[in-house]
């Protein structure tokens, strides 16, 4: 076992070691190959520069594989090194979009915006690293939140942010009820849960913020074996009322509970369904109207990229696909961070 430990643990480092010259060697070679080009776009403005065009152009051609090679590299490297930071799908898709949109905001520091063809390959150069760059930000935020929903839909909260039942086991006399009572989840014990007075009135323990992970009279009546009646409602005046807490602090005890963050787990279960479900039906319902606006938004991009860089109308036909993918882009996007929204409401603030 030891070996097998070290063995993964060299693993661990090599690949570590890795990333991080990737990242490292990838951000100088990406820096320096976008100067070179952003220092190609000035230079070529001038109109005296336009017989050093053909030195320009096989130079733009080392300085965009250089800077593409550099971009995947340095993605790649971040990706590892920075997985599950909430800062690296954002800031990866920033980067994208600065690189992708170099033909909006260059031109209008250059003193002269008709460029020549070594102009517009620099620019193409730009935009091909941020679309691949875009690329990575995209799989990168769509793994990163499928690997999030499956972790949550398995664990539930982190088992060190617990205090009340930590540590404790699942009980195998009861089964498992989806989005149950506290009394129908695994951790509520069975030898408390008989003398249980919640459990005999059929009600929750998050609901009346007591039960037999927080409160000492009810492990105390276990305990002492007292009777509890069977009615309902005669139980429900057994329950224990704690009058030395506030609610707040009631609440703050259940956010801790390993019984009632494994009812927040199933929460948190039933509302993914929904939430992907009503992404699809938004997009069904909607799609033409989207479809219409992302290729008016695109139409004006392109018209405004065009002429500062090219000094044409911009009128060039917009592929259907290229749209539609654009579209399909944002909506992962946006569902990523719908469902860290619902994981931030479900389990850090506990709704």
């Amino acid at each position: 076992m030891a070996a097998g430990r070290d063995l993964n643990e060299t693993l661990q480092d090599f690949l570590s070691a890795c990333a991080r010259f990737l990242l490292y060697a990838g951000t100088v070679a990406a820096i320096g190959a976008a100067g070179l080009l952003i220092f190609t776009i000035f230079k070529m403005a001038d109109p005296g520069a336009a017989s050093q065009t053909a030195d320009a152009l096989r130079n733009v051609g080392i300085f965009q594989n250089v800077l593409l090679v550099g971009v995947l590299a340095g993605a790649v490297g971040a990706s590892y090194m920075f997985w599950g930071e909430d800062l690296l799908s954002g800031g990866l898709l920033i980067l994208a979009a600065v690189l992708y949109f170099a033909p909006l905001y260059i031109p209008m520091m250059v003193s002269n915006s008709d460029q020549n063809d070594a102009g517009r390959k620099c620019y193409e150069a730009l935009q091909s690293a941020g679309t691949w760059l875009g690329v990575i930000a995209v799989i990168v935020v769509v793994a990163d939140v499928t690997s999030r929903v499956r972790n949550r839909s398995k664990e539930g909260i982190k088992a060190d942010l617990l205090k009340y039942g930590k540590g404790v086991k699942q009980e195998q006399d009861r089964e498992n009820v989806f989005l149950g009572k506290c009394w129908q989840l695994p951790f509520c014990r069975k030898f408390v849960r008989e003398r249980c007075p919640i459990y005999h009135s059929k009600r929750t323990c998050w609901k009346e913020q007591v039960g037999c992970m927080c409160e000492e009279q009810v492990i105390k009546g276990a305990m002492e074996n007292r009777p509890i009646p069977k009615d309902a409602l005669l139980a429900a005046e057994m329950i224990p009322r704690n009058h030395k807490l506030t609610p707040a602090q009631k609440k703050e005890r259940c956010n801790v509970c390993v019984i009632y963050n494994e009812h927040q787990r199933h929460k948190y279960r039933a509302l993914l369904p929904g939430v992907l479900a009503g992404f699809i039906a938004f997009y069904a319902l909607f799609r033409g109207p989207l479809l219409g606006g992302m290729t008016t938004l695109v139409g004006q991009i392109n018209k405004v990229m065009y002429g500062f860089t090219y000094g044409a109308s911009g009128q060039q036909k917009i592929p259907v696909l290229f749209t539609e993918m654009l579209l399909v882009v944002f909506f992962l996007v946006a569902l990523s961070y719908a469902l860290k929204m619902i994981e931030y409401a479900v389990f850090k603030l506990k709704i």
